[in-house]
């Protein structure tokens, strides 16, 4: 009876640290997490002149946009303006409208947005924008 004991025992001990020697032989797993960004991409309103974010459902967000630059050339020379905020400047909208006599193309680039926890992210640039002159009135 007592053999038959100290056999059990005796087998249960080598299963037993078996079963732990080969927990250590296999590696450490790591999980790797990747971080998802809120938004996806800007959008520009051209009845406002505002650049807007939006999200990886198509939901704007009006004031996510907190800085970005507008790029643009007159044929001679390029141009490049900081902007803070979603909204363009009063005297960049009245040059871009009303002092130039042919369309514009313009590009959104460094376009930084936050989200309501403040975590900033960069959003892809946005080009080809053309802005038209404002139409005047022909007297004949």
């Amino acid at each position: 009876m007592k053999k038959n004991l100290l056999n059990v025992l005796l087998i249960s001990f080598f299963f037993f640290c078996s079963a732990v020697f080969s927990q250590e032989t296999e590696g450490v797993q790591t999980i790797k997490v990747k971080k998802e960004s809120l938004f996806t991409k800007a959008g520009f309103d051209e009845s406002e002149f505002k650049v807007i974010a939006f999200d990886k459902y198509g939901n704007p967000h009006e004031q996510a946009i907190k800085s970005f630059s507008i790029m643009y050339s007159d044929g001679k020379s390029s141009y490049v303006l900081n902007v803070e905020g979603n909204t363009f400047p009063k005297q960049t909208i009245d040059f871009l409208t009303k002092k130039r006599k042919e369309a514009t193309k313009i590009c959104l680039c460094k376009l930084k947005a936050a989200d309501d926890n403040g975590h900033t992210e960069d959003l892809p640039p946005l080009c080809d924008i053309v802005i038209f002159p404002d139409c005047k009135k022909i007297h004949k």
